[in-house]
């Protein structure tokens, strides 16, 4: 993104921007007084804004500040349709930038390779392992909820307990499906002649 002042700086730029070899877009330019970010993890928004401190056109620009605030009807309105018209994303952000004329302007929409921003990192992080681990256990056993693990440690944490089953590596290797328990041995079926 460039910002240009008049004219002659959009001519001297675009002899720049023909070096690139691509296609370019212009669009006025929006005083802003902050940026807005909406995203929305599964079920879980969260809004948050962006104030600029060092003065910078771009607020991600320098020196910013960076507060949660309440998530209203119209930021969920935007985060829900952008997420639909783009076939029902589960994991997603909107970016906007709220103008000195008062009026708001979405600038971006970015799917699963959202940036995690904000103080909440570490919830937001476990709330797409969940809904990832809900996804494969809905796609792959069935079930709407993931299975409790077969192997359980009795002091140790969640952590310790995974880790104590297998790999990374090994969870995850193709194989034969057990056959249900309970019913004794099972016979092997007739060869075919």
């Amino acid at each position: 993104q460039i910002k240009v002042e008049n004219q002659q700086d959009f001519q001297d730029i675009t002899s720049v921007v023909a070096l690139a070899g691509t296609y370019a877009t212009t669009e006025p330019y929006v005083q802003s007084k902050y940026d807005i970010r909406i995203q929305k993890i599964g079920n879980n928004y969260k809004a948050y804004m962006r104030t600029s401190i060092s003065g910078n056109w771009k607020a991600n620009t320098g020196s910013a500040m960076l507060e949660q605030i309440a998530m209203t009807d119209r930021y969920r309105l935007w985060v829900d349709s952008c997420a639909e018209m783009f076939g029902g994303l589960d994991v997603c952000a909107v970016k906007a930038v709220h103008g000195k004329d008062g009026n708001d302007y979405i600038i971006e929409v970015m799917d699963s390779s959202m940036p995690l921003i904000g103080e909440h990192v570490e919830e937001d992080k476990q709330l797409i392992t969940e809904l990832v681990m809900n996804k494969m256990a809905l796609a792959l056993l069935g079930v709407s909820t993931p299975q409790p693990s077969s192997v359980k440690s009795a002091q140790g944490s969640p952590q310790r307990a995974r880790s104590a089953t297998t790999s990374p590596s090994q969870a995850f290797q193709p194989g034969p499906i057990p056959a249900p328990s309970g019913h004794g041995p099972q016979k092997q079926s007739p060869q075919l002649k």
